[in-house]
């Protein structure tokens, strides 16, 4: 049997037909029975399709089939992709038709002498090795990603492709030759020598990408961003020896000087109250989404009362997730710049987190009253009503997929993620107190100085 001939999809097509799907069918990439539909595995299964001489595929290769019986579709994509394509073809057909840019049939297999159900690639979408071709955007195994241009897939909704446009001027940004804009989600970015900055994104808002707004990156910066990377996770472009940005963090209501030995004076009614410094060691550096892990199955989830809340919405949007991953689910939905997936989460488990472990000092074995402090201004206060060294190390210094999710300790993720982002500004302090209403007493007034609009909020 030849050996199909897979003719590169031009980007004009692509970032037509994956506009199409997630305008037809649901933003790319998404979730659908279990299968993640990325912009890859459409491109992928098209030019499969088109590789043949009538544009069409059986669906599946049917089991110790005999030599002459022409391959499904399930095949070429294990192929290409390495994937479990008997699972994956049901999915990618029906989002492939759900978008007309394929249909079913049927072809009559000679050799089994029987007819075969298959997919049709309509022609509208097919191409041909003569078709005007701009630079190709290679897809599945084999592609050298060096090669690609960065105007090919844009870097911000990896759907679309970049345009350079000329005679268009933007508000507020400074006389430009041209711009480069997505067809697909508006980005839109002006040279900078040999640079490019992203002064705008018109449709999507994840803050995620808030941070890269009027940054300047080279264009292999971009390519690599749209080629996965992904938001969040883009290559370190910070000049050498240039500090990672502190966590972002509202201005502290109470700040604090250190005495001469280290100490800190927390001044409270009608005393003064003495923290002294707790040395840590962090191990590892920050990890993001460690929700992503949650084994446990959504609808064991849902089944906690402290879910009832979200049950009606899951059943009437995401029904079919039910029986997948929890932690799958929801960093899927981040990943499609869903809101939704944060109702599962506590106020802080969504944060960055690392690891750490106080060091040996003769008050660690003590029970006593923690507070966290940031460039001088006070965060946090924490009970330790067990020894002080148990609760930094087993409860703050490490946080467990689990721990994100609403029924956990919130408190935990909120201290290890102002302590982890801020390792170079933050301190832990600590204060001996045995008595469980002394150190109550002592944490309540610290409440007061920290939420002063509301001295009855507690921690």
């Amino acid at each position: 049997m030849a050996t199909p001939q897979y003719f590169p999809m031009s980007p004009e097509l692509f970032a037509h037909a994956c506009d199409t799907v997630s305008n037809r069918v649901s933003r790319l990439p998404f979730l659908r029975g279990g299968i993640h539909v990325t912009g890859e595995l459409v491109g992928v299964t098209m030019e499969c399709l088109n590789a043949e001489p009538t544009r069409t595929l059986a669906v599946t290769t049917p089991r110790d089939a005999p030599e002459g019986v022409s391959r499904g579709l399930d095949s070429c994509l294990e192929q290409r992709m390495s994937i479990p394509g008997k699972t994956v073809v049901p999915v990618i057909t029906e989002v492939l038709c759900s978008a007309g840019i394929t249909e079913m049939t049927e072809i009559i297999d000679r050799q089994l002498h029987r007819s075969r159900k298959a997919v049709r690639l309509l022609p509208p979408w097919t191409w041909h090795i003569a078709s005007t071709m701009a630079p190709s955007v290679r897809l599945g195994a084999g592609a050298d990603a060096s090669s690609v241009s960065w105007m090919d897939v844009c870097p911000i909704c990896r759907t679309g492709m970049l345009e350079r446009i000329v005679g268009k001027q933007l508000f507020g940004i400074p006389h430009t030759d041209f711009i480069i804009e997505c067809t697909h989600c508006g980005a839109k970015f002006i040279p900078v020598g040999p640079a490019f900055r992203l002064v705008s994104i018109a449709t999507i808002r994840d803050p995620l990408w808030k941070k890269h707004l009027d940054r300047t990156y080279p264009p292999e910066t971009w390519a690599a961003m749209a080629r996965g990377t992904g938001p969040g996770k883009i290559p370190d472009q910070r000049p050498a020896g240039k500090k990672p940005e502190s966590h972002v963090l509202p201005p502290a209501s109470v700040t604090l000087s250190p005495l001469k030995d280290g100490s800190l004076a927390v001044p409270l009614p009608g005393k003064t109250i003495y923290f002294r410094p707790i040395g840590l060691k962090f191990t590892g550096g920050l990890r993001e989404d460690p929700f992503a892990r949650i084994q446990k199955p959504l609808a064991g989830v849902l089944a906690e009362p402290a879910f009832v809340h979200l049950r009606d919405p899951v059943n009437a949007k995401y029904s079919r997730y039910l029986s997948l991953q929890t932690g799958l689910f929801l960093s899927q939905l981040k990943e499609r710049f869903d809101p939704f997936y944060r109702g599962f989460l506590n106020p802080w488990g969504d944060e960055k987190y690392g690891s750490f472990r106080a060091e040996n000092s003769g008050e660690m074995e003590k029970k006593g009253v923690l507070i966290i402090v940031v460039k001088r201004g006070l965060y946090h206060v924490a009970d330790s009503a067990g020894p002080a060294s148990s609760t930094i190390n087993n409860r703050f210094g490490r946080i467990l997929p689990e721990d994100c999710l609403l029924t956990s300790d919130a408190e935990r993720c909120r201290v290890n993620a102002l302590l982890c982002n801020n390792q170079k500004d933050a301190g832990l302090y600590f204060h001996a107190l045995e008595r469980e209403d002394e150190r109550h007493a002592v944490i309540l007034a610290i409440e007061n100085l920290l939420h002063p609009e509301n001295p009855e909020k507690s921690g």
